[in-house]
């Protein structure tokens, strides 16, 4: 895995794989060739800082896991590499967006994605999808092209990037070339996959009719009247007049609606070369992924170079650009029909896919008998290709030896061209009440676009070689737009498959909007370090966002003390680093014109009224969302080599003025307003340890980080009760911002089988009248509060082997759609779970952990609640890799300087610590709008997947 660690703020540089210090300690002399380069870049902006003058928590990664990556976007690759940082998939649908949080929950309502840096460019991240039911815009990015990435996560730290840095800055420098001999690298890898976790065990065609059988005789037994004489006589009638079943029949639709095994293809060409004054990197890649649906699919494209120019002794020019496109095809997600995943698992094994003349089934016992989910994903299509250009150029000049004019302009346009077509004759596409006619092409058009420009001055000197000086003072202009334009065709001559507009006879929809944004920051930065044992660090920021009518002012201290440095400690004692900071940094919660009355039209005002609606515009004196962050961090190494060092940072963030949704009179004509009305703390701690030892032939590197995080909701004005959310969840002072807010779930009345709910939180009081069952606050919440990672890498001689072991505990995930496929009758003609079935009660079952089944239902039993709730805690193996370095004699072949050959594992084995677990845990939706929404909710999407991959990487 060789992932290479810099835990930057220490002092002291430590690389997964190796460590090495930039600094001497306690008198000793490092010798000239085991020295590194003192010099690193906090974030960008041309600032060039030692490591003794850093005191904020930074981390640094880089290694193979970017040469390599096993996930297709740089968010995803960084899960479990960062203490603190989560990162996971809404989707197993390749290409899909990503949760990642840093330090938690910052946000209530607004966007928690961290912000973004590329060469100094503020990238689009997040779900850029129109069409499609998810699109990363980071997946435009190969993560082969990029030499390492920073995570700032404490005040200090992310204080630079003002009203931008409350969910933590993520900076990624792409690779240079490097001087000296060219080099040119290859990297092929194929791969095959299938689920990484499903324990769900769905009912055979047989017993699928004993369970219906079984819900109609309960529901009209014998002693009713008109009731049935006996159980076989309503598992008959389940048989012949309900489910039409031949006796024969047994589809296993999960397995006819999945890949086999879903294949994937990674190619990268890279080369690398310079002489005294140019170095030149450039990049083709190409990838290729299979999902697991039949029409889930993402290609990638990419090229990248990068030019740095050392034009004069003062003077350095680097351009840099990076081009790729993205072709993705992929079914909806939920409750969607036409999604494989939810009719798979639904359908009735009593129905065939197919009629005795090889044609489609379309007249299934199903909730909608046309939506064969076979015959739907050959036909239908959604499909989205996105473009992106990032480019930037960066001069550096050297005024004076201690005084640089730094310049970086850049740009990110990003474009994606989407459509989904329903076709006539079946499906979503067949409409015959609807007059503009049959089938339906939809597209949608949105271009992203970013450009930034920064200017800086940098001072760096010491005096009297023992008083270090650092200062900084700049501006930075951005602006952003967003353009979106769709519409929609239907009226598609039947029998016709041709998935272009021009086949449909009427527009009935058409729509297009530009938003747009600009900001403009002062900033200042300066640093002092006295002897390279003190440190006292500063940064202010002034934002002017046009989103607000007031300036914005941001800020950030941090202070450093090298007690390894001193004598007195032991002389095992290598390094030993105390830090402490505070920042406040902000959040544009706001939209661009939330400030302003908006306007709109509507069909049903406009034929009463010759004029727009008109909503209310913010309240003079909407601010931004404001983080305060605390931070006490202890960084150390021990041993004469450094062998075992570490990191631990408790923290405290109090993200105060959140944007929030206020209620105002309904006289008004509107039912709210946003104000800065609330305020969530996340307090915490994170730990790396790590070891490392070896020699000439041998190395060994372990090492592991653990986060704690505990996020609440401490103050909402004027709301005293509850502010339910999509997602199963609510806002409330005193709890998690993720927890769950349902109904409490008592378990089944053994003398009658009937569902039981608690009244109310107090969880005294049972009762099974659904309408007496209070919705509550669980105690369970989809926020994990202990995340975990162990990485081991082992080399001897040219073999190696590594491996990544993740863990997240404390924390629930809610099976959306259990009230489906576990309604103990609700929904009588889909299929159902074995454990539904046999675990059920009946006379002589009364111990059973679920309600009796009733035809049509039983009391609302599958009405939301913990009934639902699963515990998502889990350890999963993420990675694994073994391989072997043929290289010098051993390869004899010219030209080629070596070949690595490998075997990685991905997902390899998850371990569930709820039994009853049946989808993965690291489960999440992106159906809903706020993040917490779509933490822990399993939302009958792609799972994800194992992955078993055979690379080889020539070098020549």
């Amino acid at each position: 895995m060789n992932v290479k660690l810099r835990v930057l703020s220490a002092g002291v540089l430590f690389f997964f794989g190796q460590v090495a210090f930039a600094q001497t300690t306690k008198g000793d002399t490092i010798p000239k060739e085991k020295q590194i380069e003192e010099v690193i870049i906090t974030g960008s902006y041309g600032i060039k800082v030692t490591p003794e003058q850093s005191s904020g928590s930074l981390v640094k990664v880089s290694g193979d896991i970017l040469d390599k990556p096993s996930a297709i976007s740089i968010d995803n690759v960084l899960q479990g590499t960062v203490a603190g940082l989560m990162s996971t998939a809404s989707s197993g649908q390749p290409g899909a967006s990503t949760i990642t949080l840093i330090r938690g929950i910052s946000s209530l309502t607004s966007g928690n994605d961290p912000l973004y840096i590329v060469d100094g460019v503020p990238i689009q991240s997040g779900d850029i999808s129109g069409a499609l039911t998810t699109q990363n815009a980071l997946s435009l990015i190969n993560p082969a092209d990029i030499q390492d990435v920073q995570v700032l996560k404490d005040g200090v730290a992310t204080a630079i990037y003002g009203s931008r840095g409350a969910n933590g800055v993520i900076v990624i420098t792409t690779k240079s070339g490097k001087k000296g001999k060219s080099s040119l690298q290859f990297v092929s890898e194929i791969g095959a996959s299938d689920i990484a976790f499903d324990k769900l065990k769905m009912l055979n065609a047989q017993e699928n009719v004993n369970y219906l059988g079984q819900a109609l005789y309960n529901k009209y037994p014998s002693t009713s009247p008109d009731g049935y004489a006996n159980l076989q006589e309503a598992i008959d009638d389940a048989r012949v007049n309900i489910l039409k079943w031949d006796g024969k029949t047994d589809t296993d639709w999960r397995k006819l609606t999945r890949r086999n095994s879903p294949i994937t293809n990674r190619y990268n060409l890279s080369y690398s070369g310079g002489f005294k004054d140019f170095t030149l990197y450039a990049s083709l890649g190409y990838l290729k992924q299979e999902g697991l649906s039949y029409d889930a699919a993402f290609d990638r494209y990419t090229g990248a170079i990068k030019a740095n120019w050392r034009a004069s002794d003062k003077l350095n020019i680097t351009f840099g650009a990076n081009l790729s496109r993205t072709v993705q095809t992929g079914p909806s997600d939920a409750s969607s029909y036409s999604n494989p995943i939810f009719s798979g698992t639904l359908l009735s094994p009593t129905q065939s896919p197919y009629l005795s003349d090889g044609s489609y089934n379309l007249n299934l016992v199903y909730l909608n008998p046309q939506f064969n989910p076979l015959a739907l994903t050959g036909t239908n299509i959604t499909k989205g290709t996105f473009d992106k250009v990032l480019t930037s150029i960066n001069v550096d000049y050297k005024i004076l030896p201690y005084l640089t004019f730094n310049s970086n302009f850049g740009i990110d346009n990003t474009s994606g061209n989407e459509f989904t077509y329903w076709n006539p004759d079946f499906g979503d596409g067949y409409a015959p009440s609807n007059t503009n006619g049959n089938g339906l092409y939809s597209k949608s058009l949105r271009n992203f676009f970013t450009w930034n420009w920064y200017n800086f001055l940098n001072f760096n000197k010491t005096f009297a070689e023992k008083h270090d000086v650092s200062a900084s003072i700049g501006m930075e202009a951005t602006r952003r737009t967003l353009e979106y334009n769709s519409y929609t065709k239907r009226g598609f001559p039947a029998g016709t498959r041709i998935k272009y507009a021009d086949a449909a006879a009427n527009v009935t929809a058409a729509t297009g909007r530009t938003d747009a944004w600009t900001l403009v920051g002062y900033i200042a930065r300066a640093s002092y370090t006295y002897n390279k044992f003190a440190t006292i660090t500063g940064s202010a920021r002034r934002d002017d966002y046009s989103g607000y009518t007031k300036a914005g002012n941001f800020f950030g201290v941090g202070v450093s003390f090298d007690l390894g440095r001193m004598n007195f400690l032991p002389s095992y004692i290598n390094t030993l680093k105390l830090r402490a900071s505070y920042g406040e940094n902000g959040n544009q919660a706001a939209g661009p014109y939330d400030k302003y009355p908006q306007y709109s039209l509507s069909s049903n005002y406009l034929q009463t009224n010759a004029g727009f609606i008109q909503t209310p515009g913010a309240p003079e004196g909407l601010l931004w969302e404001k983080s305060n962050k605390r931070n006490i961090g202890l960084d150390f190494s021990l041993g004469q080599k450094g062998n075992l060092y570490g990191t631990f940072d408790v923290y405290s963030n109090i993200n105060s003025d959140q944007v929030y949704n206020v209620p105002i009179s309904p006289s008004t004509g509107f039912g709210s307003i946003i104000k800065n009305q609330a305020e969530v703390k996340s307090n915490g701690f994170e730990v790396l340890l790590g070891y490392r030892t070896g020699g000439e032939l041998f190395s060994w590197d372990i090492k592991g980080n653990y986060s704690y995080n505990d996020s609440k909701v401490t103050y909402i004005k004027g709301d005293p009760t509850p502010t339910a959310i999509d997602g199963l969840k609510a806002f409330f002072p005193g709890h998690n911002p993720s927890e769950f807010y349902t109904r409490l779930w008592a378990g089944v009345d053994p003398s009658n089988g009937d569902p039981l709910w608690y009244t109310d939180e107090s969880r005294t009081t049972t009762t099974n009248d659904v309408n007496k069952a209070n919705l509550s606050f669980t105690g369970k919440k989809a926020l994990p509060t202990h995340i975990a990672s162990l990485i081991n890498e082992f080399t001897y001689k040219g073999f190696k082997l590594s491996f990544m072991i993740n863990y997240q505990g404390d924390y629930s995930v809610w099976d959306r759609w259990g009230f489906v496929y576990e309604s103990d009758g609700a929904y009588p003609t889909v299929n159902t779970t074995t454990a539904a079935f046999y675990d059920s009660w009946t006379p002589n079952n009364t111990n059973a952990s679920r309600p009796k089944q009733m035809f049509n239902g039983n009391k609302s039993s599958n009405a939301n609640s913990t009934r639902y709730l699963y515990k998502g805690d889990h350890i999963r193996l993420r990675n694994v890799e073994l391989g072997y370095k043929f290289k010098g004699s051993m390869l004899n072949v010219n030209g080629i300087n070596g070949i690595y050959a490998y075997v990685r594992g991905v997902n390899l084995y998850t371990y569930a610590f709820d039994k009853n677990l049946r989808f993965d845990p690291e489960a999440n939706s992106n159906a809903f709008n706020y993040t917490v929404s779509n933490l822990g909710v399993y939302d009958m999407t792609q799972p994800n997947m194992r992955q078993f991959i055979f690379g080889v990487q020539v070098d020549f």
